[in-house]
Parts: C-alpha cells; sequence; structure tokens
C-alpha cells in the first residue's frame, strides 16, 4: 500500500501560490480542488504529489483530507504550519484568504509551474464546472453519499496512466525512502 507524506508546510506554501495567483483569496470548494487537481498533475508527471495529503472521494468529488480539514479550523496538530498564511473558509462566504506569504523553499520550480498551470486551466470555474469535471475522474467513488471514503494512491497513480512496474517502482521508492527515515532521521 502506497502512504505519500503529508507536508503541511509544502502544502502552505503551494495554498499561497493559488491564493496569490487569485488575487489573495478564493473560493473555498475551488481552492480544496485546484490542490488536489495539482497533486494529479504531479503524480501523473513522476508518480509523487506536491502536498502528500490523503485524497478521498466525497459527495462533491475527490479532496485533500487534511487540507479539507485545516480549512474548516481542524486538525489543531498542524495549524501551526498553516494557520499564519492560509484563513479558515469564511462560513459565509465560504472564501479562503492568504493572510501572510511564507517562504517557496519547500517547492520546486516545477510545482511552482504546475501550480500555475492548473490555476490558468481552471480558475474560470465555477464550484459546479469544477465538480462536473472531478467527477468523471477514474479514482473518484461517487457512492460515498455524504460521507466520505479513501482513495488508494494506487487507484491514482493507474488512473493518470502509470503502468503496473511504474506503481511498483513508486512503492519501492516510498519504502526506501521511509527506511532512511527511519535509520538516519532525515
Amino acid at each position: 500500500m502506497i502512504e505519500f507524506h503529508f507536508n503541511v508546510k509544502k502544502s502552505a506554501q503551494a495554498a499561497s501560490i493559488l491564493l496569490r495567483l487569485n488575487g489573495g483569496d478564493m473560493g473555498n470548494y475551488c481552492f480544496i480542488k485546484m490542490l488536489y487537481l495539482a497533486d494529479r498533475e504531479a503524480i501523473k508527471r513522476w508518480g509523487l504529489p506536491i502536498t502528500g495529503d490523503a485524497a478521498v472521494s466525497m459527495q462533491h468529488g475527490p479532496v485533500l483530507s487534511q487540507i479539507y480539514d485545516l480549512t474548516k479550523g481542524e486538525a489543531p496538530h498542524l495549524r501551526a504550519e498553516w494557520e499564519p498564511f492560509i484563513s479558515d473558509a469564511d462560513e459565509e462566504t465560504h472564501r479562503v484568504v492568504l493572510k501572510a506569504v511564507p517562504e517557496n523553499d519547500e517547492l520546486s520550480e516545477v510545482e511552482i509551474r504546475i501550480l500555475q498551470k492548473i490555476h490558468t486551466e481552471f480558475k474560470g470555474f465555477s464550484w459546479k464546472q469544477m465538480r462536473d469535471y472531478c467527477h468523471r475522474f477514474e479514482e473518484y467513488d461517487g457512492s460515498v453519499g455524504k460521507s466520505s471514503k479513501p482513495i488508494a494512491n494506487e487507484k491514482i497513480l493507474k488512473a493518470v496512466g502509470k503502468s503496473a512496474d511504474e506503481i511498483a517502482e513508486t512503492e519501492r521508492s516510498i519504502n526506501e525512502a521511509k527506511m532512511l527515515q527511519l535509520l538516519f532521521g532525515a
């Protein structure tokens, strides 16, 4: 089973890029979907996401689980890296606001270009257009109703065109990195 490592600091940096490109704020729904789309594009290109967050199917399409929680003011163990930069979604307007600009030291130039590409492609989408677009993804399970269901990373890798060998190699690489982390703490 492939498990990516969620990097909240890198996620806040990615989120800030999208918000800056959008003039400093964005509707929460499209914001979360754009981050999912950026992760999906990164997985398609090199087998690894930008944020590392776990994807789940929800009624209105796939979302990144912990980022979704962060925009709701939840996930207290992650807030120190997120809250100084990204607001919670406003209860009335459902907008997320850039509070301050973090460094981009966690992001590569290619990841920044992916975020820019996703913003350019989807900035004009309404939440209904975004929902309909994401509902077409092979990895999405529309049977969830009002609950959520985890999306296996293997399913996303397959949906973006990775072969069984490429998926196995991704799993090996992630397991090796985890082992090095355990052995050397770096």
